[in-house]
């Protein structure tokens, strides 16, 4: 069934609280009606001083549960709590003065059995810490500029960095510590012979690690990772201050959290432009209310599910099946005899639909697009900053999975325990070639390693994916 289950929120505020709340089953007061589900605050509570940069929360090592929830802010501190002691700030990391703000965290791996936590800093340093004892393992050298987004891969052996103005978005080697390659985005203006770049401000990596999507001002780029190829690349009406990907038995979609208070869903397909596949979910809101409903941060849950924040403090669950079932419905029907029809509207122009033909069918299906699960308010309006979400898988076939994992970290370890010591002692003296490079591709032999590491962590996946259904394979049939 559609139902979400075993889901955790948290969220930090430009005043320093860090809040969280669980989806809970309500009791059902009938026997018939399926129980709903509703958003219970578990925790509010003042942590940094001054606004909270960034939030990663991973899996308990003891049980499926909610685990260690890790906070950065703009008081140069990271703090991690206990998610079950309902947040007593379990320890305190200042960070080094000279890096600047700690914006970007992630754990790695980022879900389960992390190790290691990567945190990308104002001043535009990586730094890699053991989260067993919070000592610096490794400091990479960024981007100039500073760091403005940054997704470690589900295997925890890599991580995409992206610039607030170098124009770069970086994949890093963390098992070496070391810079795989540079991807150029594209300037956002040229005047006078100087080239300025929007600031990246999402990267995320798909549950399975095989593709990427980044975004930075109006524009979204998702990139499949063995080939390298982008599978979309187009401008938003708006800027996209956070995406997702999400995936289902229909294929891989982003979800883009826009500044204008829309919501695009996008099919992520390999095909020409003409073809493109999206859906306005929610459409934008009204210039003058827009200050209220810009969409801050979106997470993916799990499914068709989605966690989103706005910029009056209101976190709400959504369930985007509806909008994914509209946007492939028509095409399915008439796909011979009707090539690039308004069903292909692109998200630039779909706009023209929507005007005032036929009013009454229009607010039905816009009803379907979007249903959301449960909303909550944090206070009165609270600016919220930063957003991070866990949950369980509610698949069923968990337990095997996460034993298999086990199995698999554990041969990882035995593999990786020589070359950890190696990499230390080479770090000391930090690599001249990076720095010649000047940002430019690497050689071919690391971006082949990189391509392994992916590939890798493919193979371990498609073991696992061999248990659940195969996916319909109809994106292969396209030239």
């Amino acid at each position: 069934g559609m139902m979400i289950s075993n889901l955790a929120i948290a969220v930090g505020t430009y005043d320093g609280v860090v809040a969280g709340w669980e989806l809970k089953q309500n009791k059902s007061t009938s026997k018939s009606l399926s129980p709903s589900v509703s958003l219970k605050l578990e925790f509010a509570t003042s942590v940094h001083s001054g606004s909270v940069r960034s939030l990663s929360l991973t899996t308990a090592p003891t049980s499926q549960s909610a685990g260690s929830l890790l906070s950065s802010g703009y008081d140069e501190s990271l703090r991690t709590h206990d998610w079950h002691k309902r947040m007593t700030s379990s320890g305190e990391v200042r960070t080094p003065s000279d890096f600047g703000t700690p914006v970007c965290t992630s754990y790695a791996p980022p879900k389960q059995k992390s190790t290691h936590c990567i945190v990308g800093f104002s001043g535009g340093k990586v730094a890699i810490y053991k989260k067993r004892d919070w000592s610096v393992q490794h400091v990479l050298a960024g981007h100039d500029g500073g760091v403005g987004a940054m997704a470690v891969h589900p295997t925890g052996k890599l991580a995409l960095t992206g610039g607030m103005s170098d124009g770069k978005v970086k994949l890093w080697d963390l098992t070496k510590g070391r810079l795989a390659f540079v991807i150029k985005t594209n300037p956002a203006s040229t005047r006078g012979g100087r080239t300025k770049y929007d600031p990246v401000s999402s990267i995320v990596w798909s549950q399975d690690g095989n593709f990427y999507a980044l975004a930075y001002g109006p524009h979204i780029t998702v990139r499949e990772v063995a080939s390298g190829k982008d599978l979309l690349d187009v401008d938003l009406p708006s800027r996209a201050n956070q995406v997702c990907l999400m995936s289902g038995p229909d294929g891989l979609f982003v979800v883009a959290a826009c500044d204008d208070g829309s919501l695009p869903v996008l099919a992520v397909e390999d095909n020409n432009d003409e073809n493109r596949r999206a859906i306005m979910a929610i459409e934008p809101v009204d210039a003058l209310v827009a200050r209220e409903e810009r969409f801050k941060c979106i997470a993916h849950a799990d499914g068709y599910h989605v966690v989103t924040a706005n910029s009056a403090g209101v976190i709400s669950v959504m369930d985007l099946s509806g909008a994914v079932r509209m946007m492939l419905e028509p095409q399915a029907d008439d796909d011979e005899n009707d090539n690039g029809g308004d069903n292909n509207a692109s998200v630039d122009d779909d706009d023209d639909d929507d005007d005032d033909d036929d009013d009454g069918d229009d607010e039905g299906e816009q009803e379907l697009a979007v249903d959301i699960i449960d909303s909550v308010q944090l206070g009165t309006g609270a600016r919220i900053t930063a957003l991070a979400i866990w949950n369980g898988e509610s698949d069923g076939g968990d337990n095997n999975e996460s034993d298999q994992e086990e199995a698999e970290q554990e041969e990882d370890t035995k593999k990786k325990r020589i070359p950890e010591e190696e990499t230390e002692r080479q770090d000391e003296r930090p690599s001249k070639r990076q720095k010649d490079q000047n940002g430019e591709i690497m050689d071919a032999s690391e971006v082949e390693k990189a391509r392994q590491l992916v590939s890798q962590a493919k193979k371990l996946k498609k073991k696992k994916d061999k248990k659940k259904k195969r996916k319909s394979a109809g994106s292969n049939t396209s030239q």
